[in-house]
Order: C-alpha cells, then structure tokens, then sequence
C-alpha cells in the first residue's frame, strides 16, 4: 500500500524497481519487522510466511540484521521465511549461509516454487530446512494427472526422508487437495483450501 488507505499492490508492480535500485534488504526487513508486529498482535494467528529476496540473502550485512531482528523479537516460531527455488539454488552458498545463521532463532525456513530442479533436492539435506512448497504447476489437475501424481509421491517420499514437510501452493479444487493427501502432502495454499469445520 503506497499510501495510507489506498490500494494494496501487487509485489511484481514495484519488485523490479526495488531491484534495480537495490532497495531489497530495507523491503525485506521491513517486511519481516511488519509480520513480526502482525504475529504479536495476534497470538491467534497460528504462522505468517514472508518471502525473502535472492538478491538480498546474497549479502552478509542482510543476513546479519536478519539474524540480529530475528534475536531480539518474540514470535519467531510461528514466522516461516522462505526463499523461491530458483534464487536458492542460483545462489547456494549464500543460501545455505542463511539457513545456518538462522537455525536457531526458531522460525521455519523454507524453499517456494520447488520442483522444476528437483534433480537438487540431494543438497538441501544438510541446511536444517523444515519445508518445500511444491509450484503450483505440479499441482493443477492433479487428480487427473496420473504422471503428476507419481512425481510428487516420489517428491514428498524423497523430501520426507531428509526430514522436511511438503506443502502445495495454489490448490483451486477440493479436487486437487483429496489428490495431494493421496501423494503425502502435509499442507496445501491457495483458494482451494478451507478451514475445518
């Protein structure tokens, strides 16, 4: 929301100017400071995901003021950061930097968007992650997609085996979501999902 009361915008309306002007890291941890005054002031709020940018965990003074954020601020357990697939595996050694610096402030950490290089899931085993969120490609018409639906039983046998859950993004079907139980999923986002009764 640019102005007070307006409208809220679409992060890829602003994302790339931000980018070209390295304005990231101040985006990031401004946004993490904002969902950590979400969480307090809600403690019935069971978790709030903020995605991290590629550009920004790059940089040690990022993770730094992460880290020393993360430290000082209650609600940490409920906060999950995640990171998109391709900016994790694009640049590993910061990522893993920041899944190790990050390791015992007690949040989640996580990859989004995975499954198009999933042939990399071998070198996630080590950084203490907690869960993938599988793209939102694999997902649709999966009910009906029997290769689709191999793939993830695969996927989520392999993720569970190094120890992280498996989650769906952009569920649009109580379809799909019968079809992610099917394939060992622990969760699922997106229209889809409902709230138990």
């Amino acid at each position: 929301m640019f102005d007070e009361g307006g409208e809220w915008q679409p992060a890829g309306r602003f994302l790339p100017v931000a980018e070209r002007l390295k304005l990231t890291p101040r985006l990031d941890l401004a946004a993490v400071a904002l969902g950590l005054d979400e969480l307090e002031a809600k403690p019935e709020l069971g978790g709030l995901a903020i995605n991290l940018s590629a550009s920004s965990i790059q940089l040690p003074q990022f993770r730094s003021e992460l880290h020393a954020l993360l430290k000082r601020r209650p609600g940490t357990s409920r906060l999950w950061l995640e990171v998109s697939e391709a900016g994790a595996l694009a640049h590993f050694d910061a990522f893993r930097a920041l899944c190790l610096e990050l390791i015992n402030v007690g949040c989640q950490m996580g990859i989004e968007h995975f499954g198009r290089q999933f042939s990399e899931i071998g070198r996630l085993h080590d950084l203490g992650l907690d869960y993938i969120k599988v793209d939102a490609s694999f997902i649709r018409g999966l009910e009906k997609n029997t290769g689709n639906q191999a793939f993830l039983k695969g996927l989520s046998s392999i993720a569970k085996g190094i120890g992280l859950k498996v989650i769906a993004e952009g569920v649009t079907s109580e379809a799909e979501f019968a079809a992610l139980v099917e394939v060992g999923f622990d969760g699922a986002t997106g229209p889809g999902v409902k709230e138990p009764d």
